[in-house]
């Protein structure tokens, strides 16, 4: 494209000669300019008119709308305070609400409901558990096992309380279906649902052959703390 066309497309050139008809403009027989002035009025009355559909009154909205007024073509600029106070607000009403511990036992969102107090719906669970012990397992020996089962998941785990402080506990079996920081609650063959605690409990664990003891009073921690967190061996004061 030569110099020439770039100026005929020129954002300040002359509009072409039926542009100016249409909108009724008038132009210097001199300089071929529209002259400013009722021609000028007459276009912008026309064009409003043009744009309003039929059913609406176009010289009433011209007269409201246009006639003697300043029409801002550009959005107002807003200081940064402003947009910074709006971003702040849009994060805090976007930002997700979580519930309180309070908030949880009212709506009791960690109690498993009496109809799903059944040792047989929990059976499956833990075959995916004894699954989950033959892969971590495998070919280890059960004192390197050992350091294993620390750091592992107990939901699903078939555990007997071995020896207690509460005569009440001792021999106490089921399955685990939730694990707390300081209790196992279990679902005994029964369908019982029983909550024991970690503190002055001893619980065993069979797996393949082998017997596993678990201290309660030194396995008080959650299940993701519990995962990252590296044990040192303890003298334990037997019950």
């Amino acid at each position: 494209m030569d110099n020439q066309d770039r100026t005929e497309l020129s954002l300040y050139s002359r509009l072409p000669e039926n542009v100016h008809r249409s909108a009724g403009l008038e132009q210097d027989t001199s300089t071929g300019d529209p002259l400013i002035g009722t021609n000028a009025y007459s276009y912008v009355q026309r064009y409003v008119q043009n744009a309003v559909a039929d059913e609406f009154d176009a010289q009433k909205a011209y007269t409201t709308k246009v006639k003697n007024k300043v029409i801002l073509l550009d959005n107002p600029s807003k200081s940064s305070t402003d947009s910074k106070e709006q971003q702040k607000r849009r994060k805090r009403a976007n930002k997700a609400k979580v519930l309180t511990a309070k908030e949880k036992r009212t709506l009791e969102v960690y109690d498993i409901p009496l109809e799903s107090r059944k040792y047989e719906l929990f059976l499956p669970l833990h075959e995916l558990w004894k699954g989950y012990m033959e892969e971590i397992f495998g070919t280890c020996s059960p004192m390197t096992f050992t350091q294993k089962l620390l750091k592992a998941d107990f939901h699903g785990a078939n555990i007997t309380v071995a020896r207690s402080k509460c005569p009440t506990y001792v021999g106490a079996n089921g399955i685990v279906a939730q694990e707390t920081e300081n209790v196992f609650k279990i679902i005994t063959p029964s369908n019982a649902l029983r909550v024991i605690p970690k503190v002055n409990n001893v619980f065993t664990i069979h797996i393949r052959d082998s017997v596993f003891t678990l201290h309660g009073n030194q396995f008080r921690y959650r299940a993701s703390q519990r995962s990252a967190k590296k044990f040192k061996s303890k003298p334990t004061i037997d019950l």
